[in-house]
């Protein structure tokens, strides 16, 4: 017989059946210590690129992308059940968590039950970081979260390239761009030793992609390159710019260029997170016009 299409949510709701006994802490099986692995960032930021790197381990179960409505909703019904007590124990609420991550996702699951990690990258759901907080909160199973981040030059000139861009304008971008790194910068703060950045300006500068990935990316999870199923060179970069529209994006106009470094908020972060680019900055800034170059600027 023919598998039936499986609802939003229908594995959620099989581990949600009356009577179904919890996991004894005696015999915890692998899926009952597995901790939660949050992917996110700015989207055009590498989110893609570091899902990939961390599927690539044995040790990993990532989800593709639950955006949109969908997303929201999830994290939204999650929530819920955590706060409101619906769920009696944490490992009831880990489990549903996973299986909704399963079900939401938009492309294939997977499924490794003997994973360490498992989770879902979605850009831009950051926002959710408190919610994540509130559902995972088992001190002995903590979230860790990935956060990606790209300079806003180059996350501008590709969200202008994809057709399905909803940022009008520039500064609406630069907006979403320096609220996305504050919440960074505040998940910090609010958990410290579990947020890891993956800076995809600073591996692609990188000799040896490996060698970077190791300490940046894989130490803070504790996997190690052995549990990887193909050589880190072999993953490509599916989702870039350039292989989406079969060309390289157009270059910014000048004004766009300007416009961003002349935000006071985004200079400090291009200051912080690309030190290389401080040339470039400085260039842009002296051709702002002088009220932007006084005026422009936002509150830390």
């Amino acid at each position: 017989m023919a598998a039936e299409k499986r609802t939003e949510f229908e594995s959620v709701k099989s581990v949600q059946k009356a009577g179904q006994p919890g996991t004894s802490r005696a015999v915890r099986k692998p899926a009952d210590m597995a901790r939660p692995l949050i992917v996110f960032g700015m989207g055009r930021s590498g989110t893609r690129m570091c899902a990939n790197l961390l599927n690539n381990s044995r040790d990993v179960e990532l989800q593709g992308e639950i955006g949109g409505p969908v997303g929201s909703k999830m994290m939204a019904w999650l929530y819920n059940v955590r706060v409101d007590k619906k769920a009696p124990d944490s490992e009831r609420i880990y489990r549903l968590a996973r299986a909704a991550f399963r079900d939401s996702t938009s492309s294939s699951c997977r499924i490794r039950n003997q994973a360490r990690w498992f989770g879902h990258k979605t850009p831009r759901h950051e926002r959710h970081f408190d919610r994540y907080e509130a559902i995972f909160d088992d001190p002995d199973r903590p979230a860790h979260y990935v956060y990606c981040l790209r300079n806003p030059f180059h996350v501008w000139r590709s969200y202008r390239a994809m057709p399905w861009n909803k940022f009008k304008t520039v500064r609406t971008f630069l907006d979403a761009w320096i609220l996305s790194v504050r919440t960074y910068e505040r998940m910090l703060e609010a958990a410290p030793g579990r947020v890891t950045l993956f800076n995809l300006d600073d591996m692609v500068r990188a000799p040896d992609r490996l060698e970077w990935i190791g300490p940046n990316l894989l130490a803070p999870l504790g996997i190690s390159p052995d549990s990887f199923r193909r050589f880190v060179d072999d993953l490509e970069n599916t989702n870039s710019a350039s292989n989406k529209l079969g060309q390289k994006p157009s270059e910014l106009p000048e004004s766009d260029l300007i416009e961003i470094a002349a935000d006071r908020e985004a200079a400090r972060m291009i200051r912080t997170y690309f030190p290389w680019m401080e040339e470039k900055l400085i260039a842009y800034e002296g051709q702002a016009p002088l009220h932007k170059r006084l005026f422009r600027f936002r509150a830390a």
